[in-house]
């Protein structure tokens, strides 16, 4: 025993003389642009791969905003213009229109934001399980909300800055999750057929993508399946009339709002943790189709940048040796989004993982702290006691760094963790120390 807590203080003061000589420290987190000049560490770990990882590991941290924002920037200039954040697909269409005109009409009709124009009022779709509380009052929707409107602010100055260089290269923008209250894809779909002449196909086709009024959530489902059957039966003809994008534009949709209101069907009535695991797992395929759509409409030398939660983004799951999360993603049946991206492009994939330290949050769950607590012997308590805010490189190839490569405790959300070695799942790490919550 002796032995082992010997070896163990000498890697972790090795690693601290390694993190001296190697991170780039921040003194100011908000200073985007000051920052960003110093992010060129990274450049060989970038050069040469077509995905960015940039996760985090609390949703509901004002913090992780100005990090996200850095590293963007960064990524842009480096040609990942496609991003994907962790939100439903129609909310991310419509801040890609944001993006676009810099109407902030589009802003206000978000579902995550907290609009409800789009919502059943036949029918409530809220979750009645484990996960009620979550929603309502307990959600911090104002602070949230400000928080990505500025987000987005701030990706359109990343774009404005990208389009006026000799690349006019433009941001495009897509939301990868379930939309977590499914009816904003009933206007998106409206507006997408609005030009569309009348004829007795598509005439049924708007039919069937129709709400009927007092309809259970199977029957929706079963309409929405006969929608998407129509359209598959005559797409070829379709494409002739309105052309192929706009088919596929119709039939993409019309896929996300059935699948997220399967999502709502299998998820929202669960009464514990572990039986959200079904629902984890049908999320996390979805997560895979619907990247996999969006890397179908790239050129082959595009580059894409997802935004998500760290465990989203674990490239290597059979490294993780322990974890807390009852319901983690993939259910503990599925492979997380990252590493199902990164089996099928092996190499091509740059990632980094946000960690902190201590602090508050604004997570809404009653049963769960606020309070983020700085644990000894886990790695976010030893990066505590390198610096308050940095970025650190991992190289595998230099000893000194070997503690990144052994089993160590690291802390995400609500004061649960894993016990990973982190140099399996990401490139680099940004440490903030202090965190404090969500801002209106």
């Amino acid at each position: 025993m002796k032995l082992f807590d010997f070896s163990n203080r000498r890697a972790i003061e090795d690693f601290r003389a390694y993190a001296a000589e190697r991170a780039i420290a921040f003194s100011n987190l908000e200073a985007t642009n000051e920052n960003v000049r110093q992010l060129s560490i990274l450049d060989p770990l970038v050069t040469e791969k077509r995905f960015a990882y940039v996760g985090e590991p609390d949703h509901f941290i004002h913090e992780k905003y100005a990090y996200r924002l850095l590293m963007l920037k960064y990524l842009a200039a480096r040609g990942f213009t496609h991003l994907g954040e962790e939100i439903g697909a129609s909310d991310g269409m419509r801040i890609d229109r944001f993006l676009g005109t810099g109407d902030e009409s589009h802003l206000e009709r978000i579902a995550i934001y907290g609009y409800s124009g789009a919502i059943r009022t036949d029918r409530d779709d809220t979750p009645t399980g484990i996960l009620r509380d979550s929603f309502g009052v307990a959600y911090p929707t104002a602070q949230f909300a400000a928080e990505q409107k500025r987000f987005a602010h701030g990706i359109r100055e990343i774009g404005a800055h990208l389009e006026s260089a000799e690349s006019g290269s433009r941001l495009h923008f897509f939301g990868f999750d379930i939309d977590a209250l499914p009816g904003g894809g009933y206007e998106d779909l409206a507006e997408i057929l609005e030009p569309v002449p009348a004829d007795a196909t598509i005439d049924r086709i708007r039919n069937a993508l129709q709400r009927v009024k007092g309809e259970t959530i199977d029957a929706e489902i079963a309409r929405l399946d006969e929608a998407l059957r129509l359209i598959e039966a005559d797409s070829k003809r379709l494409a002739e009339i309105f052309g192929a994008d706009r088919v596929s534009a119709i039939r993409h949709c019309a896929t996300c709002i059935r699948d997220s209101f399967n999502y709502v069907r299998i998820t929202y009535p669960a009464k514990s943790w572990d039986a959200l695991n079904p629902g984890m797992a049908f999320r996390e395929r979805y997560m895979q189709r619907q990247l996999d759509h969006r890397i179908g409409q790239m050129r082959a030398n595009e580059k894409l940048a997802l935004m998500s939660h760290n465990m989203h983004l674990c490239r290597a799951p059979d490294a993780v040796v322990r974890s807390d999360a009852a319901a983690g993603p993939g259910g503990k049946t599925d492979p997380p989004l990252g590493a199902w991206l990164s089996a099928r492009y092996p190499a091509e994939v740059f990632s980094i993982w946000m960690i902190v330290g201590r602090g508050r949050d604004s997570q809404p769950f009653p049963s769960l702290s606020n309070n983020i607590r700085e644990k000894a012997g886990t790695l976010n308590a030893i990066l505590g006691g390198i610096g308050t805010c940095f970025i650190l490189p991992i190289d595998g190839a230099d000893s000194r760094a070997r503690l990144l490569a052994e089993n160590i405790e690291i802390m995400h959300d609500a004061n649960g963790g894993v016990r990973a070695a982190i140099a399996m799942q990401a490139d680099a790490i940004f440490f903030i120390r202090e965190v404090t919550p969500l801002r209106a």
